[in-house]
């Protein structure tokens, strides 16, 4: 690539909202919201995002489940990823949907570190299910965070609060603790899960809870219809629940 052709590409990515955090090889190139310098959310070119207030505070991905058969989001056929203002859209096509696609639409929130995903599927089979894991709230500022995957050691010491569709996980240590709060599709499968075991979203999902490095996973049902997740930090204006979650998605996404 020529180097005016890289300036034309950095400013295209500052002007679209989303600018590339390192190089496009890296994993978590996109910064969802922060900065460059200081990234709060950083995304990649797949649904997998890592969370840094400014410690690492976890890692969210998606993956499809069809029957014995998975598969994590960066081993899809096809993966592709549209950036707009404080936005990011993945459409995903695979074998395992066959003649179908799902979208995954992502926005940062306005009033608390986070994010707000609203998942559609679109012509799909039956039995297939949308899978998620989060995970690695390690509660130390990375070197590098364009590496934030979620690693074993960094889950030691977090503590899952599960109740309904929402879910509270506890870090750091008990004069500091830290926060995080998360809505999932509601009916979801959710289980403690060990982060040793991740060679695919089945094995994952059915590692059981027996670990020193526990992560949350969960499965839900993907539909010809939409779905919906949220995570952040809770504060006087934001607290919510699975019942707002659609229309916070529509104010934040600006539908």
């Amino acid at each position: 690539m020529s180097k005016l052709k890289k300036v034309f590409f950095v400013l295209l990515t500052l002007f679209a909202g989303i600018h590339a955090y390192a190089s496009e090889e890296s994993k978590f190139s996109y910064v969802l919201s922060g900065t460059q310098t200081a990234p709060r959310i950083l995304a990649c070119k797949t649904p997998e995002f890592s969370f840094h207030f400014p410690q690492m505070a976890g890692n969210f991905k998606l993956g499809l489940i069809a029957g014995q058969k998975s598969l994590w989001g960066n081993e899809l056929k096809s993966v592709k990823l549209k950036k707009e203002e404080n936005k990011l859209i993945y459409t995903l096509e695979d074998n395992l949907l066959k003649d179908g696609k799902v979208i995954v639409r992502v926005a940062k929130l306005t009033d608390s570190d986070g994010f707000v995903m609203e998942v559609e599927g679109l012509n799909l089979p039956d039995g297939i299910d949308l899978f998620w894991s989060f995970g690695g709230c390690y509660a130390k500022v990375l070197p590098n965070k364009a590496e934030s995957d979620l690693k074993p050691e960094y889950c030691k010491d977090n503590v899952f609060s599960v109740e309904g569709s929402a879910f509270t996980v506890y870090y750091d240590e008990s004069l500091n603790l830290k926060v995080v709060q998360a809505v999932v599709p509601e009916n979801s499968d959710i289980r403690l899960s060990d982060a040793h075991k991740q060679t695919s979203p089945l094995v994952f999902h059915e590692s059981g809870k027996k670990t020193d490095a526990p992560a949350l996973t969960g499965t839900s049902k993907l539909i010809n219809g939409k779905l919906y997740f949220c995570f952040y930090l809770q504060n006087a204006k934001a607290d919510y629940n699975s019942f707002i979650i659609p229309e916070l998605f529509k104010k934040e996404f600006k539908l």
